[in-house]
């Protein structure tokens, strides 16, 4: 998963996004709280049902005004409790069930 909008990653780690989500930026957060026709795209409903092995987050202030942290704060917050970055200062965030345990 990559997130808000990074479209080359996925073509670079030939790999698909998870369904409904190639990007989520300001006004999916906006469609999500006002769903048309039916068609529900909320990725603070789906992420934490399905959560992919590895997210690319780019904390991207869009266009300078948007800034992930307010617009979707639940993958914040699912990245800092269920994620660690690798390595720490990249872009790249690793589930933790899926990180080498360290011996006790």
């Amino acid at each position: 998963m990559a997130v808000p909008y990074s479209p080359d990653v996925y073509l670079l780690a030939h790999r698909l996004p998870i369904k409904k989500y190639h990007a989520y930026l300001p006004w999916e957060a906006d469609y999500a709280a006002h769903p048309w026709h039916g068609y529900d795209r909320d990725l603070c409903v789906d992420l934490p049902k399905d959560k992919p092995p590895a997210i690319y987050f780019d904390s991207w202030v869009i266009w300078g005004v948007h800034d992930p942290k307010k617009f979707m704060s639940c993958v914040v917050d699912i990245l800092h409790t269920d994620y660690t970055q690798m390595p720490a200062g990249s872009s790249v965030y690793i589930r933790n069930d899926r990180l080498p345990r360290s011996p006790s």
